[in-house]
Formats: structure tokens, C-alpha cells, sequence
């Protein structure tokens, strides 16, 4: 049984690194509480704040779930020319 979908010889993408990985997530949780605290809190400005706080990573959210990715780094199709388990 010669599973040759990961062999070493395929290329990866390389990882992201920590900081980058969670760079935008904490950046819209931080938008988000802010928000939810302004809305708490304040008046006028603090109104016009919340909504942009709150709607902004709903926006973000939407736009991630609409456009379309590129299809990750896959290796070749070898699925196919195994033979099958009986």
C-alpha cells in the first residue's frame, strides 16, 4: 500500500508564520469589542463608531465567504491509478 499523494518531492507552500496568521483575527476581534463598548457607553460618535466596528467584520466575513480562493497546492491526481481494496 503506496500512498504517493505526499511524497517529499512535493512542493509546499510555506507556512505562515505566527504573527501573521493571527494578525487580521485580532485585529476584528479588537474592532468588534470596540465597538460593542462604544455602543455601551457613548453617544453620537460613539453610535456612528459601533456601527462601523460591528458591520465592518460582518463586511470582511461576507466578502470571505462570496469571492472565490485559489485552490490550494495539490499534489498529482494518484487516486485514481491505485488499484481498488477488495
Amino acid at each position: 500500500m503506496n500512498d504517493t499523494r505526499l511524497s517529499p518531492s512535493t512542493p509546499r507552500p510555506p507556512a505562515p508564520s505566527r504573527p501573521s496568521l493571527w494578525l487580521w483575527p485580532c485585529v476584528l476581534g479588537v474592532l468588534t469589542a470596540s465597538g460593542l463598548l462604544s455602543a455601551l457607553v457613548s453617544d453620537h460618535w460613539g453610535d456612528r463608531w459601533s456601527w462601523f466596528a460591528l458591520g465592518l467584520p460582518v463586511a470582511v466575513m461576507t466578502w470571505c465567504a462570496l469571492v472565490p480562493r485559489a485552490k490550494p497546492c495539490a499534489a498529482p491526481d494518484s487516486v485514481s491509478s491505485r488499484p481498488s481494496q477488495p
